[in-house]
């Protein structure tokens, strides 16, 4: 029997956490559990202990293209990887992306605590910003790393902005960067304070979701299975 392929995210923030939602469905893996437990993500597919399912660990931002490309049957992310990809054919004119998976057969599985997305900036800046939402005319500079989501969240808030696209480190833009706010994920927001900001507002909650492909889910009742399986095992 073919294995169902896994995809989890590597690194120690999410990977013990994601495993455990497949290992209470019944999906064990003594070798996976060994490398969590000495830290060591070198090997990077491993098997179930009932021979049903394969785990590879990924960068949590590619685990949309796995599924969706059909490179993994399930996948289990967060929000800001997931929404990104989707959104990235939409505003690039690109082939359409996430067309084949499906995010709302389970339930968030909360596993990235209280991080939200947030506009966060410089306390003095924060009057400009309140302007911005209530002129059509203001342009908000805002950087972040996730481009695609922000332009989204400001569109619907109908606040004109320049999205600037940064790899890290957004802290440091509005005393640096001549910008006027960030868009990123916060959680404790102890970075924030360090850097000087204060948060604007909270966009949004960072779920965490399992994607199944359409085409698996269509073709190949184990997956059903496997998704009926971890349903029941939610407390």
């Amino acid at each position: 029997m073919r294995k169902i392929i896994i995809a989890l995210p590597k690194g120690h923030r999410l990977l013990a956490r994601s495993y455990e939602v497949f290992k209470r469905a019944g999906y064990a893996s003594d070798s996976l559990e060994c490398a969590i437990r000495l830290s060591d993500q070198k090997q990077l597919q491993h098997d179930s202990c009932c021979g049903r399912a394969a785990f590879l660990l990924v960068r949590n931002m590619d685990i949309p293209q796995y599924v969706d490309r059909n490179w993994a049957e399930l996948g289990l992310t967060a929000f800001d990887c997931y929404r990104e990809y989707e959104l990235s054919s939409v505003m690039g004119g690109l082939a359409m992306r996430g067309d084949n998976f499906i995010t709302d057969l389970l339930p968030d599985f909360a596993l990235c605590g209280q991080s939200r997305f947030c506009v966060a900036g410089m306390q003095s800046g924060r009057d400009f910003y309140e302007k911005c939402k209530k002129s059509d005319e203001k342009i908000l500079t805002v950087a972040t790393q996730h481009p695609n989501i922000a332009a989204k969240y400001f569109a619907s808030q109908r606040i004109l902005a320049d999205i600037v696209t940064i790899f890290g480190s957004s802290e440091i833009m509005p005393a640096h960067g001549s910008v006027d706010a960030i868009f990123d994920i916060v959680e404790t927001g102890s970075a924030l304070v360090e850097n000087g900001l204060i948060i604007y507002d909270e966009a949004m909650p960072i779920q965490t979701k399992i994607l199944v492909s359409k085409a698996a889910l269509k073709y190949d009742v184990n997956v059903a299975s496997m998704v009926d399986d971890i349903s029941s095992s939610i407390i």
